[in-house]
């Protein structure tokens, strides 16, 4: 694959993950003012860790499919 095909997948991937953030922030203060009444700092602002858990999980796995493969191959 080529490095600017590589680059723009990259990019549109992270936009979309940023937007979804963004969009399950807006959801969650809305709904946290809805249920306390007022405007508070509360579990809402985890949504905001969204991006790093998925990154990593995204890393993680593409580990572990690497090492299964190795592992097949070795087998064969």
């Amino acid at each position: 694959m080529k490095k600017g095909k590589n680059r723009a997948a990259a990019a549109v991937e992270l936009v979309a993950v940023l937007l979804a953030t963004a969009a399950a922030f807006a959801w969650g203060q809305r709904a946290a003012l809805i249920e306390r009444g007022y405007t508070a700092h509360g579990g809402e602002y985890l949504l905001l860790v969204i991006p790093f858990i998925y990154y990593t999980g995204k890393r993680i796995a593409e580990d572990w499919i690497v090492e299964l493969r190795e592992l097949w191959r070795g087998r064969q």
